[in-house]
């Protein structure tokens, strides 16, 4: 244990990475990939500025490579390049083969993507969380899945921590952000991916944990796979640990070589890293636009790369492209079957609602209070008078608006905090999105339809609602399916619009407008034709209409009204142009909606997804 908790304080040439093995136990074997770019451009469609131009490199098996360079030299738009991914309105040439192949956006399948923001679900367990990650990318036995798990764990460093809580920054405390950087590593490599990507891994970290978490990727470098990272002015110790680093400068290639090679190789343009320096921060600087330097900054930049590319470094990187000696292409990263994924995410979601104490406990209260008012309000309404009728059906309006409005707007945000993972995890591969989505349905279904439940019979026997066991239970059955259409709607809303803040602000006059059509502001049919039809999209009006129907089809035997007749019931009816007959189609009606939002909701969402690649 003592060896696993110490960051060596060797020098660099005898740094040996004591986080992580020569060989993973569970791992299995990898098949070595190398990478090549050549002559990549990249330039913007609008603007035409240009980004990247005729950049060539080489990424080869069991190196950890650097992307370095000045803030808007380009390293992240070759990073975007070179896994596919983010190059929305961009104009990209180039070729960029894996052992020779060329993969386009399939590249995903055989590698890995370590992002720089760590995007989990806070409220699982180190452990759960990378066993939730397991069934979803291991092909094999349960026992495989939690020997692989158990092993990444101890190699990244992450044993003691496996039992807390992830967090969430600024909502909930979790593990350390040194922590989660390797739970991020633990994830890809879960995978066993012969090709790893890092974007900026130590930012944000002291230098004792970016240290830390170099030392694990050189390691992982170590059992044969290549590691491609972008990283900002490393220290001069984690400098020395990359096998290879790659400077670029407004968009061009200024050195491709060892770290120790960058240091001559700067020298002889004339700017030697002074001794009490970083040698990567000096050469940045070197290759940085300085203000108000903009033509001599451009002028030195254009000398370097000159230099660079009639240099050996450029004619050996030159000769590595041609020389392409690996022709087997690694196998696509396991994909769980749909049962396997739908079952691992509503795991996950199920633990992620179940863990929101707050939110759980936010709508009971409501509920029970709104419910105990209402009852109040409403408390033994007389059946005998017109007053006392008009009452009961106001009250079950508030019901149902109740069931709408708390529900929609309780569930619109859920998408929100969790595209950024989605997305992530879509496009790694990891899952179909559909069964995310069915699977996020589901588990949202008991929250929101055991609140309105306590709702309902809590104001219903307060109130003295007819109670025969069918009048009962139809009641029950519209209550559930109105909380579902609701929560379909809310899923429908968060899905199409981006922002929280949007999605609040478009379905207000939504709800607004289901309102109005629900029955109990006027007789819909007496409503203009033109609009008319309006009302059977408002799940207001079909569960307002059943439990009117349902109320006053029958009365029990605790309510003394001795002239009640069908004629009385229908007077009711003819009031908001029901019938007596329309529950199952009040049903259907419900049902329908509920789907029909839950589609435009996935449509909705398989859209943004696309455009998010």
């Amino acid at each position: 244990m003592a060896t696993e908790e110490t960051v060596t304080d060797k020098i660099p040439e005898e740094i040996e990475c004591t986080a992580v093995s020569p060989g993973y136990s569970t791992l299995g074997d990898i098949i070595p990939v190398s990478l090549h770019w050549k002559d990549v451009s990249v330039s913007t469609v609008k603007q035409q500025r240009e980004l990247l131009r005729n950049v060539s490199g080489v990424a080869r098996p069991g190196e950890l490579l650097a992307l370095m360079g000045a803030s808007g030299a380009g390293k992240t738009t070759l990073l975007n390049m070179l896994m596919c991914r983010n190059l929305k309105g961009l104009n990209a040439e180039g070729m960029i083969t894996v052992n020779g192949q060329e993969m386009g956006d399939k590249i995903s399948t055989i590698s890995g993507f370590a992002q720089q923001e760590e995007l989990f679900v806070g409220t699982l367990t180190v452990k759960e969380y990378l066993m939730i990650q397991a069934k979803l990318r291991i092909d094999g036995s349960s026992q495989l899945r939690e020997e692989r798990v158990t092993d990444v764990m101890h190699q990244l460093k992450l044993w003691k921590c496996r039992d807390s809580r992830i967090g969430v920054i600024g909502e909930k405390k979790g593990i350390s952000g040194g922590e989660a950087r390797r739970l991020t590593f633990a994830c890809e490599m879960l995978s066993n991916p012969s090709l790893l990507f890092a974007d900026e891994p130590t930012t944000g970290l002291d230098s004792f944990m970016a240290e830390s978490v170099i030392q694990i990727l050189r390691g992982i470098a170590k059992t044969g796979r290549t590691i491609i990272c972008t990283i900002h002015q490393p220290s001069s110790q984690i400098y020395q640990m990359f096998h290879r680093v790659i400077y670029l400068a407004n968009g061009r290639t200024a050195f491709q070589g060892t770290p120790q090679e960058s240091i001559a190789f700067f020298e002889q343009c004339g700017h030697r890293v002074p001794d009490e320096y970083n040698p990567s921060e000096w050469i940045i600087y070197k290759l940085a636009v300085q203000p108000g330097q903009e033509k001599e900054s451009n002028e030195r930049i254009q000398e370097i790369v000159d230099h660079y590319e009639e240099s050996d470094h450029q004619k050996k990187v030159m000769a590595q492209l041609e020389d392409i000696s690996e022709k087997g292409q690694p196998p696509a990263m396991h994909k769980a079957n749909v049962f396997t994924q739908v079952k691992a995410l509503s795991m996950r979601c199920g633990l992620d609602v179940w863990r929101a104490p707050q939110l759980t406990m936010a709508k009971i209260i409501q509920k029970i209070l709104f419910g105990l008012f209402i009852g109040l309000l409403y408390l033994r309404t007389d059946y005998n008078d017109d007053h006392g009728i008009h009452n009961i059906n106001g009250a079950l309006f508030f019901i149902v608006g109740e069931y709408i409005y708390s529900t929609s707007y309780a569930i619109m945000m859920f998408l929100n905090n969790e595209f950024p993972l989605i997305a992530r995890e879509y496009h790694d591969g990891l899952y179909n999105l559909w069964t995310y989505y069915i699977a996020r349905c589901l588990t949202l279904m008991p929250l929101f339809s055991t609140d309105g439940l306590i709702f309902l019979f809590i104001c219903y026997w307060m109130i003295g609602l007819n109670t025969s066991v069918i009048q009962l239970l139809y009641a029950t059955i519209i209550s559930l399916l109105a909380c579902q259409a609701s929560s379909a709607f809310g899923i429908a809303m968060s899905c199409i619009f981006p922002t929280a803040q949007m999605t609040s602000v478009m379905a207000s006059p939504l709800l607004v407008l289901f309102r109005l059509f629900g029955g109990f502001y006027g007789d819909t049919g007496t409503f203009p034709a033109a609009i008319r039809w309006l009302q059977y999209t408002s799940m207001y009006r079909f569960a307002f209409e059943g439990l009117v129907v349902n109320q006053w089809s029958q009365i029990d035997q605790f309510h003394d009204v001795p002239d009640w007749s069908d004629a009385k019931r229908d007077i009711i009816f003819k009031y908001f142009s029901f019938h007596h007959w329309m529950i199952p189609v009040d049903i259907v009606g419900l049902i329908v909606i509920s789907f029909g939002f839950y589609l435009i909701g996935f449509v909705a969402l398989l859209v943004r997804m696309k455009k998010a690649r």
